[in-house]
């Protein structure tokens, strides 16, 4: 009998999926517009100019987009029947972005006929020329070769005429030229990425912890607006799974921790502390593993901690260090999003903390990190420690936290916020994670973030665009990707 998830003891259930298929090979369709009228004008050599130019592009693209990327390109469209077939090449071959170039003057009666089999797909315009330079002793034919740019405003033109795509990404450069090769790339990432979105399952245990009503969430919005869909798992759930955990499968796994964890230093930690905090390890797996999660929410502050005598935290850092599954506490399921956003883009574990103290001095925030981290994010092995926890809400013995300051380099701060009178927006920040002499040793993971405006103005622009007290950083330069994926959303983007 198929019940339900929530009463069910088997494995199939009636409101989840039983199997999530992974998309493993990702489509671009490739348009290249040309023009009959002139192949006849210039019959010996103009036809093969353009050809010779879109193998050189294609050629490009498949190079520097990933290998699981497979480019369609139905070659050189130049009637009006190679422009409709085309359109049903994209659309039977379900493609997940298009790349529209016009390699000679195109009329945008033949790019439409293509693009109407898949406006609602996303659109890279890339207006290219064969050369960087104006050719002062260029020849008309040659001309014609680059004329790209006028049917390109032609078209883009008859966009706005027809409210046909309102966000499109615009790149330029010589056929010959890696930039806006890897400026399609950036934005071919933030595409797969926002589409993946729409396939996460978000579990929850709990609820938001009182008093953070600013991220406060409606799941019918989040679906509409962000993607994933959010699964309540009840705490039942959980200690049922909990319970179930053997002292021996507990043991083994505590072998495999500190086997896994020698080259960090235990402090304060005794082994009932280390022995609850594997138990919960391997019960929050099999509660992720059975509802086919991708990311999981918790509250431990008077819930998990009260329920199970231990902190969450050895788990979530196991976790964050396997780099597959998102973690986050207090309720934040929001910043849980943002997480899987920036692990999608970079298959590393984003760092979820909160605002503390600032310096003048360094021009910088301290970032505390709730317990829990990454330990491949601290500069080397000698910097970690593995700790009693800072606070107690209601655990046996002395916890479990991971103490480190994280390494030294650019990173992007993100979040999001349902706004009364926008709706949702997406905080987009850069700054620097500077180098520490060593680890505040304040039994927490934490990092110093240098901000690119005054340390008080950037606090003054947060606090008035109304973010969370939350902040999601990731390694990398991701304010692109980010605002790439806001536009596909149809949010605003605030750049602080």
């Amino acid at each position: 009998m198929v019940e339900s998830f929530e009463v069910s003891n088997g494995n199939v259930f009636g409101d989840l999926l039983s199997k999530k298929e992974k998309k493993k090979q990702y489509k671009v369709g490739l348009y290249t517009g040309g023009y009959f009228e002139y192949w006849r004008m210039y019959p010996k050599t103009l036809e093969n100019f353009v050809r010779s130019d879109m193998e050189v592009v294609y050629k490009n693209l498949k190079r520097f987009l990933s290998s699981n990327v497979e480019v369609i390109w139905p070659g050189i469209i130049s009637t009006i029947d190679e422009a409709e077939k085309a359109g049903k090449l994209f659309e039977e071959e379900k493609i997940d972005m298009v790349i529209y170039i016009a390699a000679t003057y195109n009329p945008d009666y033949m790019s439409i006929q293509t693009l109407h089999h898949v406006k609602d797909i996303p659109l890279v315009v890339f207006v290219r020329q064969q050369h960087k330079d104006i050719n002062f002793d260029s020849n008309y034919e040659q001309t014609l070769r680059n004329s790209g740019l006028i049917s390109t405003a032609q078209l883009t033109g008859a966009f706005k005429k027809m409210g046909w795509y309102d966000n499109f990404e615009v790149v330029i450069g010589a056929d010959y030229d890696e930039e806006p090769y890897k400026r399609i790339k950036k934005y071919f990432n933030a595409v797969c990425t926002y589409y993946s979105l729409k396939g996460l399952n978000i579990g929850v245990i709990g609820h938001v912890f009182r008093g953070m009503y600013d991220f406060e969430y409606d799941k019918t919005k989040v679906r509409g607006s962000l993607g994933p869909s959010i699964i309540d798992i009840q705490v039942d759930h959980f200690l049922n799974v909990w319970k179930k955990v053997t002292d021996k499968e507990t043991d083994d796994f505590m072998k495999e921790v500190k086997g896994k964890y020698k080259y960090y230093a235990f402090q304060n930690v005794t082994e009932d502390d280390l022995f609850r905090s594997c138990k919960f390890t391997i019960a929050l797996r099999k509660i992720i593993e059975r509802y086919r999660l991708d990311a999981l929410c918790f509250l431990g502050q008077h819930y998990t901690e009260a329920k199970t005598g231990t902190t969450a935290y050895l788990a979530s850092s196991i976790l964050a260090s396997e780099r597959k599954y998102m973690v986050t506490s207090e309720g934040d399921v929001i910043g849980l999003i943002m997480m899987c956003i920036m692990n999608k883009l970079t298959g590393t574990t984003p760092l979820f903390g909160e605002w503390g103290e600032f310096g003048e001095k360094e021009n910088a925030i301290m970032i505390m990190m709730h317990g829990f981290a990454d330990p491949n994010l601290a500069k080397d092995s000698s910097r970690v420690r593995f700790t009693s926890s800072p606070e107690n809400w209601g655990y046996v013995g002395k916890g479990f936290s991971v103490e480190f300051t994280a390494k030294p380099g650019i990173v992007t701060v993100g979040h999001f916020i349902n706004d009364k009178e926008i709706g949702w927006r997406m905080l987009i920040s850069r700054g620097e994670a500077l180098d520490v002499k060593r680890s505040i040793p304040c039994r927490e993971t934490t990092l110093i973030l240098k901000t690119e405006t005054p340390v008080k103005e950037f606090i003054k622009k947060l606090l008035r665009t109304g973010f969370s007290h939350h902040a999601i950083i990731c390694y990398g330069d991701l304010t692109e990707e980010l605002g790439y994926i806001a536009d596909l959303m149809r949010i605003k983007k605030d750049y602080i």
